[in-house]
């Protein structure tokens, strides 16, 4: 058994609220009946409630709630298993625009660099889809998943620091957000699914142990790629309204420098179960990443789905439907002996 619409089986929680009212309404007519009948005799004409049939009564209506329910997810009765080829990744390309991505230690910034290795692994993809998320401080999804080629590069074009407020670098909160994007645009089972990182390795987040652990339990591959050299070069910053261009710099005045930190992104890597990659001034890495990618892809091509499947969702309703009836048609009191 399957369901086509999974979403729908949180509805199944309503039945919870519902059978607190049921118990409510019991309650409430029992409270009624004593009222009436202070005597409590055993002769008497009002009927009294007989538990054993209250549970049978509202069993089956909660049962046929649960039929109807179910019937809204889609069920389906599937006859074996067969083979399918996958369709093309969804990679998710997740670029780093934080302000010290505009250090030129490589030239002309690092930003520009990361730029033409999205670039160069994205128009190389055969039949898959692209999306590219922009995160600093905060993540933002700049072009949702596509196969359209032309609008990614153009959003891929327009990135940059300006357009996230909160600035620095938390990696915890972007992969967080590639990790809905991917389960919203429905990636698992029928595609791979791949990120691809490409920062500089500053991290001013919490740990992202969790995540690494989430990536590796969906069989999602994570690929990253470093931008910068080992030199501390300071960040320059855009003139920003009354603001001239100038260095960033401290509380104190003091010029903030920044430095490529491989160690955090191999950390990253290695806890997710994922590959890194330096990209040097001379030396790209995008072939190198999409080669990966491409092997990868091409070792799970083939995968096992469900047979012929066959709707079972009119059965569920003409049950759930059969048992709401009948529960309206039981009663729940049991008539006291009267004097005859």
């Amino acid at each position: 058994m399957s369901f086509s619409r999974p979403e729908y089986l949180v509805f199944l929680w309503l039945l919870i609220p519902v059978a607190m009212l049921s118990a409510f309404g019991v309650r409430r007519k029992m409270k009624a009946i004593r009222d009436v009948d202070k005597s409590g005799a055993e002769w008497s004409i009002i009927p009294r409630i007989d538990m054993s049939k209250v549970v049978i009564k509202r069993g089956v209506q909660s049962v046929g709630i649960a039929l109807l329910l179910l019937a809204m997810a889609g069920p389906e009765l599937s006859n074996g298993q067969k083979p399918v080829r996958r369709k093309g990744p969804d990679v998710v390309f997740m670029l780093d625009v934080s302000n010290s991505m505009l250090a030129g230690d490589i030239t002309p910034t690092r930003l520009a660099r990361a730029k033409f290795e999205v670039l160069q692994i994205s128009r190389s993809l055969a039949d898959g889809r692209r999306a590219l998320l922009l995160f600093a401080g905060a993540p933002v999804v700049q072009c949702p998943l596509t196969m359209d080629q032309e609008d990614f590069e153009t959003l891929l074009d327009m990135a940059s620091p300006d357009q996230i407020v909160s600035q620095g670098t938390v990696y915890q909160r972007a992969f967080e957000s590639a990790l809905r994007l991917l389960n919203s645009a429905g990636s698992a089972g029928s595609r791979e699914t791949v990120l691809v990182l490409v920062s500089d390795g500053e991290d001013h987040g919490r740990d992202f142990g969790a995540v690494a652990g989430e990536l590796r339990a969906k069989g999602i591959h994570l690929y990253a790629i470093g931008v910068g050299s080992g030199e501390a070069v300071p960040i320059p910053m855009p003139a920003s309204g009354s603001q001239p261009a100038g260095m960033k710099r401290d509380s104190r005045g003091q010029v903030v420098m920044t430095r490529f930190h491989p160690d955090i992104l191999g950390s990253l890597v290695r806890e997710a179960g994922g590959q890194f990659y330096h990209s040097l001034p001379d030396a790209p890495v995008h072939d190198k990443v999409l080669a990966e990618i491409n092997r990868e892809v091409s070792a799970s091509r083939w995968v096992m789905v469900p047979g012929y499947l066959q709707p079972m969702h009119r059965e569920f309703i003409a049950a759930g439907l059969f048992l709401l009836f009948a529960g309206m048609a039981l009663t729940d009191t049991a008539r006291r002996k009267v004097i005859g």
